[in-house]
């Protein structure tokens, strides 16, 4: 194998290897982005439990006591 030959083959290599984290920069950039809608959406539940658990203890105060 010249080294022209081996020179394009590793070419190919470095080419094939730059596709493969370009796919994965945007894999890692979609779930980045879904683990941020989860978070907000986390965020609005425990929120929304809190405001429950509120009402809920108002509600147990104005029963009768005994």
């Amino acid at each position: 194998m010249t080294t022209e030959e081996k020179l394009d083959r590793l070419t190919n290599i470095v080419d094939a290897l730059a596709t493969t984290v370009v796919a994965h920069d945007n894999q890692i950039e979609q779930l980045i982005a879904i683990g941020e809608k989860h978070e907000a959406k986390m965020r609005e539940l425990v929120e929304e439990s809190r405001n429950l658990q509120r009402q809920w203890q108002a509600y147990l105060n104005t029963l009768p006591k005994n």
